[in-house]
């Protein structure tokens, strides 16, 4: 998979081997699928359900006050997982900064764009062989523990705003026009190689999306690794989304009034818009004063997508284009193959829709 400069192949091993805790949270997508956006809901809500936890101890009292954490840029709290600046040089150690952030979240969480495969698992303790049934092969994907937040977006809007994104951008300048990139992009030859390959990777790890959270066999609890968000959802119907955020994370104190009235509308994209020094990605070097918040749309995408025409054939679309490529890598059929080593339907059927505009 292509990486940017900023990413070193020793430091992707560092990713894959990193010993999770419990309370890790991992903010997962392909680039320009709603990382930013969904980091932002995640530490925010992080940030009010600790703060309350504080305030109202375990025994239900109410304690004074402790000093409000706050951050100063969203990657403070949530750093970007696999560039080098964050780990140690000559070990296997997050970088200090990185760790004494975490410290005063109380928690550490990653924004990541590697694909499933590459994240931390246990499956060190399982040998694979070739005898391994597909489901049992499914099992090894498994983390040992932590939460994992999968927020995907429609791929014509992905592929749009990456080019935008990687026009403007130092490291990595792509410097050819859409229609190449869209095919450079298909082809998986921009940084994070194809966007089915990394579908797919999460896809399978939904396959066995089961913590048991208890020994007993009478009051078993079962958690998930995963959840799987919408951009498209998050647009139409964020606060459900939040809900199931929440749920997932299982924040206990955030009361309903204080989500409408005081976070909820810190999440709309015109108020990070005008907080954008927060949100501004700090590990790569912006060109043209490049506004990394840029629409926040939906359908832009298949819009250029569609008015594109290929140069070789005026009377084919990037978008025709496009849906033949999705045919040629059997996408669709690899997630409906998924469902019989444990992918639910409904689930699959969500991937599926990211590819059918």
């Amino acid at each position: 998979m292509p990486l940017l400069s900023i990413s070193s192949p020793k430091t992707i091993e560092k990713c894959k081997s990193l010993s999770l805790l419990p309370s890790d949270v991992f903010i997962c997508s392909y680039p320009k699928s709603g990382t930013t956006w969904t980091q932002q809901i995640v530490l925010s809500l992080l940030l009010v359900n600790n703060r309350l936890q504080k305030e109202k101890g375990d025994d239900g009292n109410e304690n004074e006050q402790e000093d409000i954490i706050e951050y100063d840029h969203v990657s403070d709290f949530a750093p970007f997982y696999e560039i080098d600046a964050h780990w140690e040089d000559n070990n296997d150690s997050l970088d200090e900064s990185v760790i004494q952030n975490h410290e005063r979240l109380g928690q550490r969480v990653f924004n990541t764009h590697l694909r499933w495969n590459m994240l931390p698992k246990c499956s060190d303790t399982m040998k694979k062989d070739d005898s391994s049934s597909k489901v049992q092969q499914q099992q090894l994907q498994r983390p040992s523990c932590g939460k994992f937040i999968y927020v995907t977006r429609n791929l014509p809007d992905v592929c749009t705003s990456f080019y935008h994104h990687l026009s403007n951008q130092k490291e990595g300048t792509y410097t050819n026009g859409f229609e190449q990139f869209a095919r450079d992009w298909m082809e998986g030859n921009i940084p994070f190689g194809s966007p089915l390959h990394h579908l797919l990777s999460f896809a399978e790890g939904f396959c066995d999306n089961e913590y048991c959270t208890s020994t007993d066999d009478d009051n078993k609890h079962h958690d998930q690794p995963l959840l799987l968000l919408s951009y498209q959802k998050m647009k139409t119907n964020l606060r459900d989304e939040v809900l199931r955020i929440i749920d997932h994370l299982n924040l206990k104190h955030i009361p309903m009034d204080v989500l409408d009235n005081e976070i909820l509308p810190t999440f709309g994209f015109q108020y990070m818009k005008e907080n954008s020094n927060k949100f501004q990605p700090k590990s790569v070097t912006w060109l043209n004063d490049y506004q990394f918040l840029r629409k926040g749309v939906i359908g832009d995408g298949k819009k250029m997508m569609t008015e594109t025409k290929c140069e070789d054939d005026e009377n084919v679309s990037l978008m025709a284009l496009f849906h033949h490529w999705v045919k040629r890598e059997g996408y669709c059929l690899k997630i409906d193959e998924l469902t019989g080593c444990g992918l639910e339907r409904e689930i699959a059927e969500q991937f599926k829709a990211l590819v059918s505009s």
